[in-house]
């Protein structure tokens, strides 16, 4: 039986006291935490090119923790810089200081996962829900910054995450897929090209797929109807149907789908109906008919997962739904105040790292009870 804990970070009730505790209280088990070579990295990667005031790299990731964990203005970081014994900076220092932290703040984050064995090329079996979320700049209406995330439905962890622009596009190509991985994505991600890049490593899918989108043919590469496979399907009961990609080379897949309920079939039509009245357009009547089924691609073998366990799996996608609400209710990961740039992906990165060290921090207190932190 599949399951998916809660991941710890937010289980706790992760808010802004807890960032406070990170950079004030517990920052000296934080230290213990943080990578052999810090330094190094933090000269490497230009976030600590002059030592006048912060001179330590750990003072400085410090002030960046507490300016992305605890929303701290650029005022009260310089304060609070002074108050912890960093220095005295003026906040146009801070600033300075904070927008060089953005490619060390990510290499940190990677290198936090990979220390603890959540993304290593190693051959296993996770079920990792793949997905992206969107952040905005203040005041700004659209996208301004995308976040990637592949997430383990078995150790209820994120083990893969990317930052990029508005112009990073969602794709499979992102998350390095391994032998024996099964990636679990939603429509955005049904790409032919990178489906077949999955298979070529090894790994396996459960993607939905657009009606209109993905070029499929029958075992024997012939034109193959989707609409009317779909329809032959019984009412509560799954199915499925053994398809390639475009070609009568190309690896064997299989569609499996469902019927949905009057009640979910209505919901559906009137969404569809809605996005294209809001784009002044008319709805496409496939749309209408195929709003009537859920439907996915996989390459899953029978022998390890059934038509029905297959639509069973893809239900756990929405576990990653959930992980970005708790990510920005509790963390506030999308109250982005930064418009510069350089100082939004500090901000971006800086909270995704918090969570990191808060959840390991967590499960040290579980486990190395009662002082909880390992000695050294």
């Amino acid at each position: 039986m599949l399951t998916s804990p809660t991941p710890r970070w937010y289980a706790s009730g992760v808010d802004a006291t807890e960032g406070h505790a990170v950079v004030q209280a517990e920052w000296a088990y934080v230290t213990g935490l943080l990578p052999a070579d810090l330094e190094e990295s933090a000269r490497a990667y230009g976030a600590l090119r002059r030592r006048r005031h912060i001179t330590s790299a750990a003072g400085l990731l410090r002030l960046a923790l507490g300016y992305a964990m605890c929303d701290w203005s650029l005022p009260i970081a310089a304060a609070s810089a002074e108050m912890l014994g960093l220095g005295k900076l003026s906040h146009v220092a801070v600033l300075k200081r904070l927008r060089g932290c953005g490619p060390w703040l990510g290499r940190l984050t990677g290198q936090w996962l990979q220390e603890r064995g959540l993304a290593r090329d190693l051959p296993s079996t996770p079920l990792r829900l793949v997905d992206a979320s969107t952040v905005s700049a203040p005041g700004s209406k659209g996208t301004d910054w995308r976040l990637h995330a592949s997430y383990d439905a078995g150790t209820g962890c994120f083990d893969h995450l990317e930052l990029t622009d508005a112009k990073g596009g969602e794709s499979l190509d992102r998350f390095a897929a391994r032998p024996g991985d099964v990636l679990l994505a939603d429509r955005g991600y049904a790409h032919a090209a990178s489906l077949v890049k999955v298979m070529a490593a090894g790994g396996m899918f459960v993607v939905r797929f657009p009606w209109s989108t993905l070029p499929l043919r029958d075992v024997n590469g012939d034109v193959w109807d989707l609409l009317a496979f779909l329809k032959q399907i019984p009412d509560a009961a799954a199915a499925g149907h053994e398809v390639r990609l475009t070609a009568r080379e190309a690896p064997v897949l299989r569609v499996v789908g469902v019927r949905k309920s009057p009640e979910a079939t209505a919901a559906a039509q009137r969404k569809a109906k809605e996005a294209a009245r809001r784009k002044g357009k008319t709805v496409n009547p496939l749309t209408l008919e195929y709003a009537a089924y859920i439907f996915v691609a996989t390459n899953v073998p029978e022998t390890i997962a059934s038509d029905v366990q297959v639509l069973e799996i893809y239900r756990l996608r929405w576990q990653i739904e959930l992980a970005f609400k708790r990510l920005k209710g509790i963390l506030q990961f999308d109250a982005l105040r930064a418009k510069d740039p350089e100082l939004a992906r500090t901000y971006l990165l800086g909270k995704l790292l918090g969570a990191l060290i808060v959840d390991e921090l967590t499960v040290r207190a579980q486990l190395f009870s009662p002082w909880g932190f390992t000695l050294r």
